[in-house]
């Protein structure tokens, strides 16, 4: 009965991947930092980014999209075989988009920037844990 419920939010949870990922790889994009992005801008915007952040929040970004790409291929080959090893990776989702949430709390220029994306990050993973709790429920 739990699989059934399981392949029925599958779409969902296929969907919200989709936007999960198009959330990561814009935020990749928006913090590119290389010379045609940085001189656009003016100098003072250059110097206000902290790359070490900037290099850590990549890294976790990458982290999720990662594991997005491992819990898409296993749904949809019929691999995760209960609620709990899909909650298991979604927590794991949550908890590294805390990291990200965290890290661009403590720069100020990040926090400004880029807070609307990591909510929307949190935003997501959270209806896919809502949609894996009420598949369970169903």
């Amino acid at each position: 009965m739990e699989s059934a419920n399981l392949l029925q939010s599958n779409e969902k949870l296929t969907n919200l991947i989709e936007q999960i990922n198009d959330t990561c790889n814009a935020l990749i994009s928006a913090l590119d930092i290389n010379a045609e992005s940085v001189g656009t801008y003016t100098g003072g915007v250059a110097q206000q980014i902290n790359t070490e952040y900037v290099d850590i929040l990549i890294k976790n970004i990458l982290k999720i999209k990662y594991h997005l790409l491992r819990l898409e291929k296993e749904l949809h080959n019929g691999l995760i075989n209960s609620s709990d090893e899909l909650k298991f990776i979604v927590e794991w989702l949550l908890n590294t988009v805390d990291t990200i949430d965290s890290l661009c709390m403590n720069d100020g220029y990040l926090r400004n920037q880029f807070s609307y994306a990591t909510d929307e990050l949190k935003d997501l993973v959270n209806q896919m844990l809502e949609e894996i709790n009420i598949s369970i429920a169903a």
